[in-house]
């Protein structure tokens, strides 16, 4: 800034920057909605149906813990990266000067990465949830949660309602919170899959092209197979806790992965070619020179450069090997 001006420059980022920020919340209206005003589609089901009759678990993979694999590792990988590169390639003091003030240059660059995974985030979290209350599929655990109870006073353990498709009924959800029963109808797509899947697999395709270290070929691989499964360890976590059937943690998990694929190649573009500090810059050289070759008439930028209506222009040898050059006329009649 100058003075209490803002530049050009300061006011296109402030412009970008509020663009983005009414872009993040409108992906939160329709996750808010989902949360807080909607109900989940209220789908009948089948006493009989065992694929929903698994008793109730504790979650192996918390909310808390998802948070962590999802928020706070991708976080830290991109920031211990971001300041490796800077300082291998001596710019760790680097700085841009933002609104008047000078910003080192590696936060800058973690800041756009960040905003990059955020952004891939919220679609993928929009697409989730959107699935999630549209469908309303029943968790393996819902006839235990629910409890449901029919008009007539009968259950699903009554012999008249075995084979009986029940779509009015009212949950007792013994022992359980309204929470329990509300999140027993929101089965499909598994949203830890999918986040899991996302933020692992981004990241992932980030050390791709962000670690360059030459002292060991396998330690990027190595890095991002264990990325991988620990994505793949919270997908299967969720069948393992009678949580989600194993076509939500499928779908999920190839959602997160697509939102991981199309964020990288379409949103972040910079994920082409390994980065490196070296960019060295090959001079130009005549390629006829280079190559040997013999040009039979000049350029036409020789014309005029001559004396007597003589050009000076690249020589050929006939077979005698004598030499002749072209005149003007004889050059205009060639071109």
């Amino acid at each position: 800034m100058k003075g209490n001006r803002l530049t050009t420059h300061d006011r296109r980022f402030l412009r970008s920057i509020l663009t983005d920020l009414i872009i993040f919340i409108v992906l939160g209206i329709p996750i808010l909605i989902c949360e807080f005003v909607i109900e989940p589609f209220r789908r009948g089901f089948f006493c009989d149906d065992e694929t929903i009759r698994y008793p109730f678990r504790p979650n192996t993979i918390t909310t808390v813990t998802l948070a962590i694999i999802i928020l706070v590792v991708p976080a830290i990988i991109l920031l211990l990266v971001e300041l490796t590169l800077f300082y291998r390639c001596d710019r760790i003091r680097e700085t841009v000067l933002l609104l008047g003030y000078k910003v080192p240059a590696w936060l800058l660059e973690f800041a756009k990465h960040a905003l990059y995974f955020t952004f891939g985030g919220l679609l993928t979290l929009a697409a989730t949830e959107v699935g999630k209350f549209t469908i309303g599929r029943l968790r393996p655990h819902f006839i235990s949660v629910c409890q449901p109870q029919l008009s007539d006073g009968s259950n699903c353990e009554s012999p008249q309602n075995r084979h009986r498709y029940i779509e009015n009924y009212t949950c007792v959800s013994s022992g359980y919170t309204l929470g329990d029963v509300w999140e027993a109808r929101l089965s499909f797509p598994s949203g830890h899959s999918s986040l899991s899947f996302f933020a692992l697999t981004y990241i992932a395709i980030y050390l791709q092209y962000k670690i360059t270290w030459r002292g060991s070929k396998l330690t990027r691989h190595f890095l991002q197979f264990t990325l991988v499964m620990l994505a793949w360890f919270t997908a299967l976590s969720r069948i393992m806790d009678n949580w989600h059937h194993w076509s939500d943690v499928l779908c999920g998990s190839v959602l997160g992965f697509a939102m991981a694929l199309i964020t990288a190649r379409y949103i972040t573009k910079e994920f082409k070619t390994p980065q490196s500090c070296l960019r060295v810059q090959l001079p130009r050289q005549d390629t006829c020179t280079t190559l040997n070759e013999i040009v039979p008439t000049p350029p036409p930028y020789t014309v005029g450069l001559g004396v007597d209506d003589s050009v000076p222009s690249l020589h050929r040898e006939s077979n005698g090997g004598s030499t002749r050059s072209f005149s003007n006329d004889q050059y205009c009649t060639k071109v």
